[in-house]
């Protein structure tokens, strides 16, 4: 009885880190609604909750390992309570990223690691190979009920009670949390948490995923627009803050590598032994998680912009848009871990991969104005399918590579790469999106017949300078006095633009895909054979 308490507090913790994005992404135009925002502001939002958890949650992976697993387990979801109770009573948009984005992110990197760690020090042998897919199969069922949880609560009361749930899950798995046995430290060794170690990763991911997140209102090499802080301006040599931002965080994690080493050479306790990453069977792994992870936090974005802003479909909609992929999803994860006894997980990872990139392809076909149905949700199914092969193998493949007791930093650094994936998704899709939709207009300014010539270079010079993804009601508001024929014009300009945007950042995840492929051929080969130890 006691190991199935254990397995329900394990699965509802997971589940309710899970849903999170999801939610948010269904519910980006109530929030611009009811925080009088745009989408730049949401978007931040979301990307900064993914980068909180990819910045600290080695850190917290190492947090657990000195105060305890369970411990760090349970002061996590109380952190991570307290950010969602802040989020649902939010007052401003202010509010909501200390709650949602900071306090939440922050409770998450404590939880994540700690739940890997967990699983390894409550079950054994098969029952362990079937926790870790029951794990995997609650990561798919979350993405596949978020969208609808969210979009229900959002459209019939208010996104904020999805919050509040959240706090009432929270207060359920810290009762059942008692029948968690601690996961052992090594012995005759006490952690020590690498002070300058966290500060030099969490700043370098920082600026990294920062500088993506701005090249969609600066552009990536030449700045649209002056970049400042604090009234002084920061351009230099005419460059986009994009490049500078990205270089500052390479160098910085670079620093990081070095005071690593220099921290194992002289006897101290690194934050993270970066020598697992020798192993490229590891290396592979990580780095499929963060294609998986960016591939469905781009395209969740991009498809939230899509399905709410141009085709104006309200949360419920959203959510019921999405069931195609979510439902697919779900059915391949749980499928696939039952598969894993008999085919690689190589095998069934990289299948996956290549039926998410049909979809993708399939999608980017079949998405315009007019959209065609059939086509658009046969690619969420075959999306749906492909991250549900990958969901329910990496996790436990990665951490089959490594001793039990690497298994907490691993699983940390899985948890960075699948967080930083998710973080790096949403900025960059929302940077490419925006790209595509300012050559898009462009071009269609240059070829309009319909708007005089005289005015084309003042609306071109406006679309470098503050190019934005608007509804077509917030485009008519900002149009009013302009003439009724040239308002049309500028309208149907902006529907175009906005769908090659949406293909530009589909395109995006293309390319992201193909890496995944060529990534995954250095995974390890063995079938993963679920049996007693």
């Amino acid at each position: 009885m006691e190991r199935k308490t254990v397995l329900v507090a394990l699965v509802l913790a997971m589940f309710v880190l899970v849903i999170d994005t999801t939610i948010m992404n269904v519910s980006i135009s109530a929030l611009i609604s009811d925080f009088n925002t745009n989408v730049t502001t949401v978007q931040g939002a979301i990307t900064l909750y993914a980068l909180v958890m990819a910045s600290f949650m080695i850190t917290g992976g190492k947090i657990g390992d000195i105060i305890g697993r369970k411990r760090a387990f349970r002061l996590g979801l109380v952190i991570y309570g307290v950010g969602s109770l802040l989020t649902a009573i939010s007052p401003t948009i202010g509010v909501l990223f200390v709650g949602w984005s900071i306090l939440e992110g922050l409770g998450a990197t404590l939880v994540m690691p700690a739940i890997q760690t967990l699983v390894t020090s409550n079950y054994e042998g098969e029952d362990r190979a079937i926790a870790y897919g029951i794990i995997g199969g609650i990561v798919a069922s979350g993405i596949a009920l978020g969208p609808i949880i969210g979009g229900w609560l959002t459209t019939a009361y208010t996104w904020r009670l999805a919050f509040a749930g959240e706090v009432v899950i929270v207060i359920i798995v810290l009762a059942l949390s008692r029948a968690i046995l601690d996961a052992p430290l090594k012995a005759g060794e006490e952690p020590k948490l690498d002070v300058i170690g966290s500060i030099l990763s969490a700043l370098g991911m920082g600026l990294i995923v920062f500088g993506i997140l701005m090249a969609g209102t600066y552009g990536w090499w030449k700045a649209r627009q002056t970049f400042s802080i604090a009234g002084i301006e920061i351009s230099p040599f005419g460059l986009s803050p994009t490049p500078v931002f990205i270089a500052a965080g390479v160098v910085i994690l670079l620093g990081f590598a070095a005071w690593e080493r220099h921290l194992i050479s002289s006897g101290g306790m690194p934050l993270v032994r970066l020598d697992v990453l020798r192993d490229r069977r590891v290396t592979s792994g990580i780095l499929t998680q963060m294609v998986q992870t960016l591939l469905f936090g781009g395209f969740l974005f991009s498809m939230a912009l899509f399905l709410q802003i141009v085709l104006g479909l309200n949360a419920m909609q959203t959510g019921f848009v999405y069931l195609p992929l979510s439902i697919p999803l779900l059915i391949a994860s749980l499928t696939a871990s039952r598969l894993s006894i008999f085919i690689a997980s190589k095998r069934i990872i990289q299948a996956g991969l290549v039926i998410l990139l049909a979809g993708l392809f399939l999608a980017i076909a079949t998405i315009d104005v007019e959209v065609r149905g059939l086509g658009l949700m046969t690619g969420f199914a075959l999306i749906g399918i492909g991250g549900g092969l990958i969901a329910s193998q990496v996790m436990n493949l990665v951490l089959s590579q490594v001793t039990p007791e690497r298994t907490s930093e691993t699983a940390a650094l899985m948890g960075t790469s699948q967080n930083l994936g998710m973080a790096i998704g949403t900025a960059l899709m929302g940077s490419l999106l925006v790209a595509g939709l300012a050559v898009g207009a462009i071009t269609l300014i240059d070829d309009s017949t319909a708007i005089p010539e005289d005015l084309k270079p003042d609306l071109v010079s406006a679309v470098e300078e503050n190019v934005q993804f608007l509804s077509n009601e917030e485009l008519q508001t900002a149009l009013e006095g302009v003439p009724s024929d040239l308002a049309a014009e500028i309208l149907r300009i902006n529907e175009i633009a906005r769908i090659k945007g949406i293909r530009t950042s589909l395109l995006g995840l293309v390319l992201v895909t193909i890496f995944g492929i060529f990534v995954s051929a250095f995974l390890p080969p063995e079938i993963l054979v679920s049996k007693k130890e």
